[in-house]
């Protein structure tokens, strides 16, 4: 297979790896504009009749829209092609170009507790993208995570496993009986063992990716009770207990208890505060002010402290919310109610697309594209917030360049709602700009407020509005006011 091209355009160079059920090559693409080099995976069904060749044609066109969206976040590898030659299938992956975690984990090394925190912080932000989509990963181990060289991001590969359409193609069937499950040692939950994945499955691998961290003990020698299977990690290392739960949930061999899939972990993990006492910005001008010694520091002192509660261009403190956010935005025919900073403009006219307010910071002179705040109203045509939802979220995924950073249900206005996070090139300038929209349905109507601006100033606003206008929004029957 070496030197060989593949579908007249992938010359392969090297093996990566091989398994039971197919094999993975390093490859160049002859036709790549940008970059040319790729990860081919190959897979051929052991049944060669019709009817199961059927089958693994349907499994495997299924895969790819699969991977096709999660390839959107900038976290999972693109999938770049697929195509097959006689009985054999092939997906054709984005090269990372960097090391696995295997090569940082181990080695008698035991991280911190921050730093195992925030691991599990950045490998769960990535799987929950997969399990949004109702996707298990159901081989999470470290040597499926790549540190991408260019920024040092994490990357989670290996989501078109050729086991899965193996195992998939024999239930299908009914032919066969699973018997070998998916999984690596030491990483593999009870109920992988037993051919069972659930989406908690994977929060077992990543737990125990954390438990390695933490103690530099690989997880297969790591021993279990003989008869609950609870892993025995705490006697390797003294830990934060705080943290200590949180695995242990992570881990835990009974379903019930352990989280039900990485949003859940993930949003106990974002909460940990492991111990760090970090001091606030008026301590620490007190102290400034202590050691500087000299007569003038108490009035030195008490011009910092305004310019802390009072200037929003450098610190966005204020005394009161009335201070920071005076000003009440109402809709009465929509039944929209939004509180919005003072120091921002509001446009309700000369709008479209179904928009009826912008809001904007008032010193745009040096925005290239001014950030902005937008709220639209319309009708749901009998629609559901799923099937909007799936058509909303769709409809991202074909913005030029667009790259899905999350993605998950969320409480919105009073009640359930959606909320997506993508960056996504501009058509008329191909500028790069990162957006936050939000959704719910009410009655027979769709409300949606976007934020965008230029990726490098998202953050400028994105608490003053995520944090403060968007946790005001009331939403409420149309032509009545807020009690």
């Amino acid at each position: 297979m070496i030197g060989e091209t593949l579908n007249k355009r992938y010359c392969v160079i090297s093996l990566l790896g091989t398994g039971k059920y197919g094999q993975t090559y390093l490859a160049q693409d002859n036709q790549g504009k940008e970059d040319p080099q790729c990860v081919i995976k190959a897979f051929e069904p052991k049944a060669k009749d019709k009817l199961s060749l059927r089958k693994a044609k349907y499994l495997f066109a299924r895969e790819i829209k699969i991977l096709k969206i999660l390839g959107k976040s900038d976290r999972i590898p693109v999938l770049l092609g697929h195509f097959n030659e006689g009985d054999k299938f092939y997906l054709v992956h984005q090269f990372i170009d960097g090391t696995d975690l295997a090569q940082e984990l181990g080695s008698n090394r035991q991280w911190s507790a921050d730093e195992t925190a925030e691991l599990l912080k950045e490998i769960l932000e990535i799987v929950e993208v997969a399990h949004r989509e109702k996707v298990i990963h159901q081989d999470i181990k470290p040597s499926n995570i790549i540190r991408r060289k260019s920024d040092g991001k994490l990357m989670l590969i290996d989501f078109g496993s050729v086991k899965k359409l193996n195992n998939q193609m024999a239930n299908a069937e009914g032919r066969t009986q699973l018997t070998v499950p998916i999984g690596t040692e030491g990483y593999i939950s009870p109920e992988q063992k037993s051919i069972k994945p659930r989406l908690a499955s994977d929060v077992y691998g990543v737990g125990m990716i954390g438990i390695y961290a933490l103690t530099g003990v690989e997880p297969k020698d790591i021993p279990l009770t003989h008869d609950t299977e609870v892993v025995q990690w705490k006697g390797f290392v003294p830990v934060d207990d705080k943290l200590a739960k949180v695995l242990d949930r992570m881990v835990s061999p009974d379903l019930n208890q352990r989280y039900t899939s990485a949003s859940e972990a993930l949003k106990t993990v974002r909460t940990l505060k492991l111990g760090r006492k970090l001091l606030d910005l008026k301590t620490i001008i007190g102290t400034v002010v202590l050691l500087l010694g000299i007569s003038g520091a108490g009035y030195y002192y008490w011009q910092l402290e305004t310019s802390l509660n009072k200037t929003p261009e450098t610190t966005g403190y204020y005394e009161t919310e009335k201070d920071r956010f005076p000003f009440l935005y109402r809709n009465a025919e929509h039944g929209i109610e939004m509180k919005y900073p003072f120091d921002w403009k509001l446009n309700e006219s000369e709008l479209s697309e179904n928009a009826i307010a912008k809001f904007f910071p008032q010193e745009n002179q040096s925005y290239l594209i001014i950030p902005e705040v937008k709220i639209q109203v319309s009708e749901s045509s009998n629609t559901s917030l799923d099937s909007h939802t799936t058509n909303a979220v769709y409809q991202v995924t074909k913005l030029p360049q667009a790259k899905i950073v999350d993605s998950r249900p969320i409480k919105f206005g009073a009640g359930d709602g959606h909320k997506i996070i993508y960056t996504a090139a501009n058509p008329s300038n191909n500028i790069e700009q990162k957006y936050l929209q939000i959704w719910t349905l009410k009655g027979d109507r769709i409300y949606t407020v976007t934020y965008k601006a230029k990726l490098d100033q998202y953050n400028d606003f994105v608490e003053i509005v995520e944090d403060e206008m968007l946790k005001s929004l009331k939403i409420m029957p149309a032509n009545t006011t807020a009690k």
